[in-house]
C-alpha cells in the first residue's frame, strides 16, 4: 500500500540507558488510526525495519514504535539523533 506511505522528520528517544530507543509518531501521520498496526520503517536511507507501530496510550494521541541497537547501528543513528522516517503500513 505504498499510497499510505508518510515521511517526516523525528528524533530518536531513549527514557533510559536500558530501556529501548523509540520515536513518536504524531497522529497527523497515522490518520483515522487507533490500534497497533504493522509496517516496513527507514530510517533515513536505511531499511526496512518491521515495525509494530503503536498507541502511546495514557490519554495521549501520539504513536510510537521501538528501535532495536542494530537497526540504529545499520542506520548510523543514536539516540537524540534527528532522522527522516518513512513508514510503509504491512496490508
Amino acid at each position: 500500500m505504498d499510497q499510505d506511505k508518510v515521511k517526516f522528520s523525528a528524533r530518536i528517544l531513549r527514557k533510559e540507558d536500558f530501556l529501548p530507543r523509540y520515536i513518536v509518531v504524531k497522529p497527523k501521520y497515522v490518520p483515522g488510526r487507533t490500534r497497533a498496526f504493522s509496517a516496513d520503517v527507514m530510517l533515513n536511507e536505511a531499511g526496512p525495519f518491521a515495525r509494530n507501530i503503536r498507541p502511546w496510550g495514557k490519554g495521549s494521541d501520539v504513536f510510537f514504535f521501538n528501535l532495536t541497537t542494530p537497526q540504529c547501528t545499520k542506520a548510523g543513528l543514536d539516540t537524540n539523533d534527528e532522522c527522516l522516517v518513512t513508514i510503509i503500513p504491512k496490508a
